[in-house]
């Protein structure tokens, strides 16, 4: 009798271990799900700003007849009707590898103020391409280049926004910046997402494309583009604050 209580109560041990074994292999497969899904989201959600050191560098911008900036505002000390031009803070690698690309900039303002977009080619007076807005309210404006207008590959183009401050005096503020389009064969994005692609223009220092594909609409459906948009911006060492929800996207005229 002694022999199967001591049978029954080793079978009870063996049976515990394997139980504990099996509950612990269960808890670390679950630890380990939440871990990879994690770590798939982190890798979504994240972007590299890598710029080109050796194409699309501007030492200096014009801005407001100053040099050296991106940004103007018509009262700086009321902080009101402020302009930035969305390119990165050190200018570094304005590059496209669109024919047609999409520039964009932020307007913060608490009145209604008519903004003048243009399109130069540095060498000559008259610009190649000239468009006038209407903006209500603040917002950060998005505006594709028409189709017929095609940058030529290893040139530089300047663009220049400015807007008319509301007011008696009517004081214009502008911003410059200046675009550079490169051969793009080589980046294979068909059948990529917008936040792939816009991956695969940063780590290629191609910063007027990476940007453009996070403010696009049909970016607004994605829920990290928006992350990825200021992480891009944060990485280039810009400023300014995005809200998908309020860009504005202007067609050509």
């Amino acid at each position: 009798m002694h022999q199967f209580k001591t049978f029954d109560l080793r079978l009870q041990m063996a049976i515990n271990i394997e139980l504990g074994r099996r509950l612990s292999s269960a808890i670390l497969a679950g630890c380990l799900g939440i871990s990879l899904l994690a770590a798939n989201s982190y890798a979504e959600d994240r972007i590299r700003w890598v710029p080109d050191p050796d194409r699309g560098n501007v030492g200096s911008t014009l801005s407001g007849g100053r040099r050296g900036q991106n940004t103007a505002s018509c009262n700086a000390a009321a902080n009101t009707t402020n302009l930035a031009l969305i390119v990165p803070g050190d200018q570094s690698s304005l590059l496209t590898a669109i024919e047609s690309p999409t520039l964009a900039w932020h307007t913060e303002t608490d009145t209604p103020v008519q903004m003048t977009f243009y399109l130069s080619d540095p060498n000559q007076a008259t610009p190649l391409y000239t468009q006038t807005f209407q903006l209500d309210d603040s917002a950060t404006v998005s505006m594709t280049l028409p189709k017929a207008l095609k940058l030529e590959v290893d040139k530089r183009y300047r663009w220049t926004v400015s807007v008319l401050c509301p007011g008696e005096h009517q004081a214009e503020i502008s911003a410059r910046s200046f675009i550079e389009r490169i051969n793009g064969e080589s980046l294979h994005l068909d059948g990529l997402s917008n936040t792939e692609q816009a991956s695969i223009y940063a780590e290629h220092g191609i910063w007027y494309d990476a940007i453009a594909v996070l403010l696009s609409p049909e970016s607004q459906r994605v829920t990290n583009a928006e992350t990825m948009a200021q992480m891009l911006l944060e990485q280039s060492q810009n400023s300014a604050e995005i809200n998908l929800s309020t860009v504005v996207h202007f067609s050509p005229l």
